[in-house]
């Protein structure tokens, strides 16, 4: 007797855009010479020129890509069991929990108190009252950290403030963590799968690092995880969730988490309020107002109040990143302008200089020029500077491709891996940093066996490639929109919203802190078209 499910007409729609989208990616990733820098200069970061080959990679790698689907969604259909519910383990927590916070201490005792950067700097200095307040550093984020800033100045040790910051960060996410995986758990996927994934977040270090890292990063990615998992919850209810209150409350504090610890959590709440309606229908006009009344409040927040207060507002130049990447591909590949168009990017920039700081693979160069990138006129010339750009474009168009993708391919290339943010650790040393007096300690290597644990600590600091978890999260996608499990769907939009958030303003090539909840969502990959098997089973109350 056939199942619901094996009755069901399939979609191919879905699998046929997802190997077009694999084909494009293998074909423009083989393109692009990488020198393992980021910070290199377009002579050593590379795009070879397009060639009729190119169009045989795609196809290759198109059907290719179109063949492996079809044999993961049969391998689903034959092996695939259904899931069986139960309670939420609170024993499993505790022991998931304990686990991590055990094997993430090595790294936190190598780089006491905790890893306070470049970027951590701003917050300090704002949190501090020694800058003003700036919404490129999240406000919210800056007076979350601030408050242990201040308890550190209050018993005289800076360094104790950072370490509450940090023992703070660490707790939440080895909590935050340990309840996914009680979660998973609950949702019937077996044990070795969970004790799998444990070893997934406990072992490779980049997940000690960033509970101890003094970025906004780690509980934005929190807060965006359990999002993620409310929506799988919503999904398994046949959407009677989006109606109740408890979930309504949770889903409220969990949209202003993502909106106030990182600015673009805002387009991922807008992306959710449009897709919401169009899966759910009525189901969601309550979930839909709350979203919307979110977004309406903190733009209010962001926008008036923060006027009102003088927090400074994030400057135009990060969100026009890869507009500025490209025209200065044109200007050090010596592409065609016309005068206006030539006066317009060189009184951003003098045309030597472009030549002298552009980096392929970030705008940071650029924009960091102080002494020559003209800021003042970015911020009263944007329109008639985009203008340029667009009428640019049609003069240049493969070098504008070329430029995107050289700033864009670690979050879409398969494979590509580098070191640049995805270990970092210790206090960062500077000028205008000092002042503060903050040092990084060893304390592991004081303790018996510490130099053995610090070797192998070493050893697990493994790099991930954004560009094959995004892959593996399209692969997904197609998986659920050819079965039309569409609120299944769903639950891979934070996801998807946040790493398009990235290809519309890529502040860096490589940046695993920016796509994170692509590398902590990992483990639920696997287990969504599963849960989608089960969309028949009721949401136990």
């Amino acid at each position: 007797m056939h199942t619901q499910q094996e009755k069901q007409k399939k979609a191919w729609w879905p699998f046929v855009l997802a190997a077009l989208m694999f084909g494009t990616m293998l074909a423009l990733g083989r393109k692009i010479q990488f020198s393992g820098d980021v910070h290199a200069s377009y002579t050593h970061n590379t795009f070879d020129d397009f060639a009729w080959t190119d169009l045989a990679v795609f196809a290759a790698a198109a059907v290719g890509a179109f063949v492996l689907l079809l044999a993961v969604d049969r391998l689903y259909d034959a092996f695939a069991q259904p899931l069986k519910r139960k309670a939420f383990d609170k024993k499993l927590f505790v022991i998931c929990f304990a686990v991590l916070c055990l094997c993430w201490l090595p790294f936190f005792l190598k780089d006491f108190p905790g890893s306070v950067l470049g970027d951590s700097f701003g917050s300090i200095q704002q949190a501090l009252g020694d800058a003003a307040f700036s919404n490129h550093f999240p406000v919210v984020y800056t007076l979350f950290v601030g408050i242990f800033l201040k308890i550190g100045a209050a018993i005289g040790s800076l360094t104790g403030g950072v370490f509450l910051y940090s023992l703070t960060q660490y707790v939440l996410l080895a909590a935050a963590y340990a309840y996914f995986l009680t979660w998973l758990d609950s949702k019937g996927v077996r044990r070795w799968y969970i004790i799998a994934s444990l070893l997934f977040f406990a072992i490779p270090q980049t997940f000690a690092m960033q509970a101890v890292v003094m970025w906004k990063d780690p509980l934005f990615t929190a807060f965006l995880l359990l999002l993620t998992m409310q929506l799988a919850d919503a999904a398994q209810s046949q959407g009677k969730l989006l109606c109740n209150q408890t979930f309504l409350v949770k889903w409220v504090l969990l949209l202003l988490g993502i909106i106030f610890f990182r600015n673009n959590g805002l387009y991922i709440a807008a992306g959710l309020l449009v897709l919401l309606p169009i899966v759910y229908r009525r189901q969601a006009k309550r979930v839909c107002l709350a979203t919307l009344s979110v977004i309406v409040a903190s733009c209010i927040v962001t926008g008036p109040i923060y006027t009102a207060c003088g927090v400074e507002k994030d400057s135009v130049v990060e969100s026009l990143g890869v507009p500025i990447q490209q025209m200065a591909y044109v200007v050090t590949h010596d592409g065609e302008m016309n005068d206006t168009e030539r006066e317009a990017v060189t009184s951003l920039l003098p045309e030597e200089e472009y030549k002298r700081v552009y980096t392929p693979c970030l705008v940071d160069s650029i924009k960091w020029d102080y002494g020559h990138f003209d800021d003042y006129y970015l911020e009263h010339n944007t329109v008639h500077l985009l203008k340029c750009w667009g009428t640019m474009c049609l003069k240049n168009f493969p070098s504008y491709v070329k430029a995107y993708c050289l700033e864009t391919f670690g979050y879409w290339k398969i494979g590509a891996r580098n070191g640049y943010g995805d270990m970092v650790a210790g206090i960062s040393e500077g000028e205008g940093w000092d002042v503060y007096d903050l040092h990084t300690t060893d304390v592991l290597q004081r303790l018996p066996g510490g130099a053995w644990l610090s070797a192998v600590q070493d050893k697990l600091q493994i790099h991930f490639s954004i560009g094959t978890l995004f892959a593996l999260w399209v692969l997904e996608l197609a998986l659920l929109l050819r079965r039309k499990a569409y609120p299944f769907a769903l639950v891979l939009a934070p996801g998807a919203l946040l790493w398009l958030t990235l290809m519309l303003a890529a502040p860096v090539a490589f940046g695993v802190r920016y796509a994170y909840l692509l590398l902590a969502g990992f483990p639920l990959i696997p287990v969504v078209p599963v849960l989608a098997g089960n969309k028949n089973q009721q949401e136990e109350k």
